[in-house]
């Protein structure tokens, strides 16, 4: 009696739908990852270590994810590594290196 309710005929013989999706969103994400780039280069001249680089941007993410308020104005389709990147390019973010044996 369950089995009859879960799957009805009507659903079984019927023909596949073919969803179509706007085309409109492809253009959308193109000039964010446009954006996204453009900031990783403007980051690039501040902390030119790409290593380094990497890691205060993960390191931050990270933070961010975790609840910690931007330093920068944001945007709401601004992703957390933008609003890093950002950070970054403000001057907001410092990096220092470690004091360790290789280093002293």
């Amino acid at each position: 009696m369950i089995a009859s309710q879960l799957t009805p005929s009507a659903l079984a013989t019927s023909a596949p739908t073919i969803l179509q999706f706007p085309t409109e969103a492809n253009r959308a994400v193109r000039s964010l990852r446009h954006m996204t780039t453009q900031l990783l280069q403007e980051a690039a001249q501040v902390i030119p270590n790409q290593q380094l680089l990497i890691n205060v941007v993960s390191k931050r993410v990270r933070q961010l994810g975790l609840g910690h308020r931007p330093m920068v104005e944001t945007t709401p389709r601004m992703s957390l590594t933008d609003i890093a990147l950002k950070e970054i390019i403000a001057g907001k973010l410092a990096h220092e290196p470690l004091k360790g044996p290789e280093n002293a």
